[in-house]
């Protein structure tokens, strides 16, 4: 099963296109990839980025939940 690789810019005009209305700015998604939120592989002098992390990036953000460690107490947070 292959990946949809896309250019940064044709992976915007893929949002644009899923939902015209977005609030996403072609300058924000660019940032989004160049920080490193939504992975992306360079490949000679063009960034890729899979429309598969897009679209997970979109639906669940970038925050990552710690893994549980075994054997310690985890403190609870209020």
């Amino acid at each position: 099963d292959m990946r949809r690789m896309r250019l940064i810019s044709e992976a915007y005009a893929e949002i644009k296109e899923t939902d015209p209305n977005t609030a996403i700015t072609m300058t924000a998604f660019r940032r989004l990839v160049l920080d490193g939120r939504i992975p992306s592989i360079m490949i000679g002098n063009k960034r890729l980025v899979s429309m598969e992390d897009v679209e997970n990036f979109f639906q669940h953000g970038d925050r990552q939940m710690p893994e549980p460690e075994s054997g310690k107490i985890r403190p609870i947070i209020l």
